[in-house]
């Protein structure tokens, strides 16, 4: 990306408190997350499913490393001001009660996340690490915030912050069948290392009050972070036209094997809830290429709602010379858009929920 590009980019997610970005290879995220039927891109798209392995060309292959970052509700400066290390499941304790004052008029979040992968004759080897710290009011709190924070902090207020994370090592093999007459067909699998962490603080009306550390919440059991580690495993298959334009359709389980890396919250409301990164959803898809230039995906994702994460995700692209316009809507978080030149892609999306944010959702 060239030097005027980048500080544009830079300047624009300064700017805005209420957006995902993701910035090298995925061209999907720029086309509301839709592509599980959809062939190019194969190391990335073979995340969402792994029979794109089988779909690629044999020859040695590299991803262009994905950084994403996610805004919602903070800018940059409050990310630099409150958020902390990892050791500390991405919180500044010492900090909490003051952005529990200055950002305690609404939820808000702030996640980023980074990836890169390989392939080879239809396997792939890549790795996955994300994580997402969420911040969660309570309506004394963003009562007393929103109409200025002035005078004692009501008794009832209560802030309440969540960190998620973890990363993913990924094994896929993807193969192209033969098959009869003019359909195309391609399976393969995913085997993923998976490692979560989380960790639960919150700050009380007397620590907002005195400006002092937030407190552990009780499930923490006086740690700073719980961690659990898992295997998982993804199937897909895709059926087309051709190898490589025309109709596709599509088909996953994601986590057919459920990693078991579950922990056990307290939401703001102090009823107990299961935090679950990894669920089991059943996801179809359909794409089209045209010759040259244009195209389209449509997903269903979580068909039979097992993970209460049913969504529909739509997506384009039209593509001039080396350079790719792309746009796309997700039914559950609103509209997306991007653009690709020579392999490297850029994706903006106004409201759109990573994955583990739908875990924080009490």
């Amino acid at each position: 990306m060239n030097r005027p590009l980048a500080i544009l980019a830079a300047a624009a997610i300064a700017a805005t408190g209420s957006a995902d970005w993701v910035f090298g290879s995925g061209r999907y995220n720029g086309m509301g997350r839709a592509g599980l039927a959809l062939p190019g891109d194969y190391i990335y798209s073979g995340r969402l499913n792994p029979a794109m392995y089988g779909l690629a060309p044999s020859s040695f292959r590299f991803q262009v490393p994905r950084f994403s970052f996610r805004l919602d509700g903070v800018g940059f400066n409050d990310v630099q001001d409150f958020f902390g290390d990892v050791n500390g499941g991405g919180l500044d304790n010492d900090k909490l009660a003051e952005a529990a004052r200055r950002l305690g008029d609404g939820d808000f979040q702030f996640g980023a996340g980074t990836g890169l992968g390989f392939l080879f004759n239809g396997f792939a080897l890549d790795f996955e690490g994300d994580a997402v710290v969420a911040g969660l009011p309570n309506a004394a709190l963003q009562t007393w915030v929103g109409s200025g924070a002035q005078g004692n902090v009501p008794l009832a207020s209560r802030l309440d912050a969540y960190g998620l994370g973890g990363y993913q090592i990924g094994v896929g093999y993807g193969r192209r069948l033969n098959t009869p007459g003019d359909m195309d067909l391609s399976i393969g699998a995913r085997a993923k290392f998976v490692r979560s962490y989380f960790t639960h603080r919150f700050a009380d009306a007397n620590s907002i009050q005195n400006n002092t550390a937030g407190a552990l919440s009780p499930e923490m059991g006086g740690k700073d972070v719980l961690d659990e580690s898992g295997f998982g495993l993804d199937l897909g298959l895709v059926a087309s036209t051709s190898k490589d334009r025309g109709y596709f359709a599509g088909l996953t389980v994601e986590n057919l094997i459920v990693p078991k890396t579950t922990f056990d919250a307290l939401a703001p409301n102090l009823s107990t809830n299961t935090v679950r990164p990894y669920s089991r959803t059943v996801n179809t898809g359909f794409g089209y290429l045209a010759p040259g230039k244009f195209v389209f995906a449509a997903d269903f994702v979580d068909v039979f709602n097992g993970a209460a994460q049913q969504e529909l995700r739509v997506g384009s692209e039209l593509t001039l010379g080396r350079f790719a316009l792309r746009g796309g809507y997700e039914s559950r978080s609103g509209f997306t858009a991007g653009a690709g030149f020579g392999g490297f892609n850029i994706a903006f999306g106004g409201n759109s929920s990573a994955a583990l944010s739908y875990a924080l959702r009490f």
